[in-house]
């Protein structure tokens, strides 16, 4: 009996919070996380290969799927503005909603500055960037070997600080599914996974 009725609370716990993340909102955060996986295993894939022919299509397709990212960050933002005001998925203290706030703040800056760090980085080191092959996009700073060098400490940086922002995000996530139980992460899972 006793068992039965832990077992209904958690459903009721998944149910009742039934708020979910607007379609197009989950489409985006999904599609950047899968080419923010693409964009850094390409940059770690690049650095084991010698072959420059290789490791310049490489780069140039870091640079396309970094671009790619900025311009989703862009859209993610437009979006959750014109969604305004979000419902809560889950109940959270003032604290908790604030680190989440926090969080998700500085995941959408460096989604948009890393890419443009990158185009700066290219540029001060000579480098022409271009979008999947469609247009090249011209110079963001005079070539500068010293600023170049400067660019690619900040760029490396913010990619750490990145992959230790998601990391958070999910660790997160992941402790509001299996610890306390609620609502947060089913919020953002597409509608077919959801489900199960």
């Amino acid at each position: 009996m006793h068992a039965r009725s832990d077992s209904s609370a958690v459903a009721h716990s998944f149910s009742s919070a039934g708020v979910r993340r607007p379609a197009p909102l989950i489409f985006l955060h999904w599609a950047t996380l899968i080419l923010i996986a693409l964009v850094v295993g390409i940059a770690f894939v690049r650095e084991g290969i010698e072959e420059k022919a290789v490791r310049a299509v490489l780069i140039n397709l870091h640079r396309s799927l970094g671009l790619a990212i900025a311009l989703l960050a862009v859209v993610r933002i437009g979006v959750r503005l014109a969604k305004r005001p979000l419902p809560s998925s889950a109940p959270m203290s003032p604290l908790a909603r604030l680190a989440a706030e926090t969080t998700h703040l500085g995941l959408y800056a460096l989604l948009f500055a890393l890419p443009l760090i990158g185009w700066a980085l290219s540029s001060a080191n000579g480098k022409p960037v271009g979008f999947f092959g469609l247009v090249t996009l011209p110079p963001l700073v005079e070539e500068d070997e010293d600023l170049g060098d400067s660019f690619a400490e900040y760029h490396e940086a913010g990619a750490w600080l990145l992959l230790a922002l998601v990391g958070l995000h999910a660790a997160a996530a992941l402790f509001h599914h299996f610890v306390k139980r609620d609502n947060v992460l089913r919020a953002m899972l597409p509608a077919w996974l959801a489900r199960r």
